[in-house]
């Protein structure tokens, strides 16, 4: 379609991700089992503790940093998510989840044995965080022996 010198038209354009639709999901609660294994919630644990309840750890300076980050991350359907500069909602991953991310992005069949830079942004793009997201990206394009 071509406009004329003098017409218009409006272009919208959606480049924000709002929280992914599989959270949408109905769970029938009657023949569903949820098994979560309890180890280092380091960086996570705090955060769903603040935002759900209000609680805060006894250590000041723990405090302040919870409080400090606490407006950039949301849970919800017991997930939690950060808010990226962008706008978007990133899926935070423990430790486990974070392995396999990287594995996965940096060596299957969709990765390319990218740098570690490369590797993080990547995994951001793809809508994953974690707390030491760079420093881990870094160390695992290091240790591979194919690169």
């Amino acid at each position: 379609m071509e406009l004329g010198e003098n017409e218009s038209t409006k272009v919208y354009v959606c480049h924000q991700w709002i929280i992914p639709r599989l959270l949408d999901l109905q769970v029938n609660k009657s023949h569903h089992t949820s098994v979560q294994v309890i180890e280092e919630e380091v960086w996570r644990r705090p955060l769903i503790e603040y935002i759900e309840h209000g609680k805060l750890p006894e250590d000041p300076r723990q405090r302040t940093d919870i409080k400090r980050r606490a407006p950039r991350f949301i849970f919800y359907k017991g997930t939690l998510f950060r808010r990226s500069f962008e706008g978007l909602f990133l899926r935070c991953l423990d430790k486990e989840e974070a392995r396999q991310m990287m594995e996965e992005a940096h060596s299957s069949s969709c990765g390319s044995h990218q740098s570690g830079p490369n590797l993080y942004f990547h995994i951001k793009g793809m809508g994953y965080y974690w707390a030491t997201m760079v420093k881990d990206c870094m160390d695992h394009a290091k240790r591979c022996q194919a690169c």
